[in-house]
């Protein structure tokens, strides 16, 4: 069967959130099916890096996009009455490809953001892995201007409305999104379906030395540090809980990784036992090496991949309430949810830069990509049986 594999973004290398699952679901399906890519890129580098994917897919095409010209175009688009989600993604040359595609027979459509570019008269599936109206409402509360980020909050909900009701059924991270996507969408085929993790890649049993952690005694925040979220939560944690943190454990250093730090962020350097490290070529000796993963997110969509990422190394994960509802009721063990100083401070207790086997198991046996991705491929595999004549 041939699917077009809509994605807003390149699923190559899986390096960050939004890619890794793209880039797990594409080689599932391309296993037993015809995989046509279509998808945006943020650079020249990383149209090359798409079409490294021409010996997986029977095509591949990826449109540059202009961070700054495209973003200015959807915000007169949004002072018209549209949706800055699904406007910033216009395009007449993807439009045109997509149309120039002769014997499609699905669509997965990876985020409601490029659901406007799925043909008509073909069966639709969306992957919206987050229902991302819900977070445009939560800055709503908390950023800088709060009513243009509810207004946009109203409008995407609106569209992702719209899509699930449209396709043959949506899926989602997790439970809880699943419940948010049904109260919009009455009526809708939505399915949850958690992310996996590479165990053979993060493996606390492999060499991890560099960076002269071994005799350090810190707490690691892993994630893409211009992301509002992630900025909140650094932000938040180093100045209203790590200090107290740091004077009941003597040392005690707080460590922040990850690409493109932003300046609310770099500034955190000047807080006494917090380093901002910036993007690494390997993270896994920071996690294999770090007493636990601080995860203190105050807004939390879908499945956080550097919690997995960490358990899966045996190691334990200090996390606000926020993350640990993520998982619904049942919370994966080694992780402990906190809240306050006091939580923090308990959840030290005892820590060692050690790696619990049990951790690492239950992790590898709950986030196997191989049978979570069941959900998409069987429904997919099925169709293609039905089109089969008798």
């Amino acid at each position: 069967m041939d699917i077009l594999f809509l994605s807003h973004c390149v699923p190559n290398p899986p390096d960050k959130g939004e890619k890794i699952r793209a880039w797990h679901e594409l080689n599932a399906l391309a296993e037993n099916h015809r995989v046509h890519l279509a998808c945006f890129a943020r650079s020249t580098g990383e149209v090359a890096k798409a079409y490294e994917l021409r010996s997986r897919c029977a095509s591949v095409f990826a449109q540059l996009v202009s961070p700054t010209l495209d973003l200015i175009c959807a915000g007169f688009r949004f002072i018209a009455g549209g949706c800055l989600n699904t406007d910033f993604y216009r395009n007449a040359r993807m439009r045109r490809h997509i149309a120039s595609l002769n014997s499609l027979s699905a669509t997965l459509a990876y985020s409601s953001a490029v659901v406007q570019f799925a043909p008509q008269g073909i069966p639709l599936w969306i992957d919206m892995v987050d229902v991302d109206s819900e977070k445009w409402l939560e800055y709503g509360q908390r950023r800088w201007p709060g009513p243009i980020y509810s207004l946009e909050g109203r409008r995407l909900r609106a569209r992702e409305a719209e899509y699930a009701k449209r396709a043959e059924c949506t899926f989602v991270t997790t439970p809880r999104e699943q419940r948010i996507l049904q109260q919009i969408a009455p009526g809708a085929r939505i399915e949850a379906f958690v992310n996996g993790i590479d165990s053979t890649f993060f493996d606390p049993q492999l060499p991890t030395a560099g960076a002269g952690l071994e005799n350090r005694q810190y707490l690691v925040f892993i994630g893409q540090m211009d992301y509002f979220p992630n900025v909140d939560a650094c932000c938040w944690f180093a100045k209203e809980i790590f200090p107290t943190l740091r004077k009941e454990r003597s040392g005690l250093e707080f460590l922040i990784v990850g690409r493109n730090p932003s300046g609310p962020v770099r500034s955190l350097a000047d807080v006494p036992g917090v380093s901002v490290i910036g993007g690494v070529a390997d993270v896994r000796p920071y996690l294999a090496h770090s007493l636990a993963l601080a995860a203190p997110l105050r807004i939390a969509r879908g499945v956080q991949n550097k919690v997995l990422e960490a358990l899966a190394m045996g190691k334990r994960v200090l996390a606000s309430a926020a993350v640990a509802s993520t998982f619904g009721s049942s919370l994966p063990l080694g992780l402990s949810i906190c809240e306050s100083a006091a939580d923090y401070t308990a959840g030290l207790i005892g820590l060692r830069a050690s790696w619990d086997p049990e951790i690492r198991r239950q992790a590898q046996q709950s986030f196997c990509w191989e049978r979570n991705l069941t959900a998409i491929t069987n429904k997919l595999n099925q169709a293609a049986q039905a089109k089969v004549p008798a």
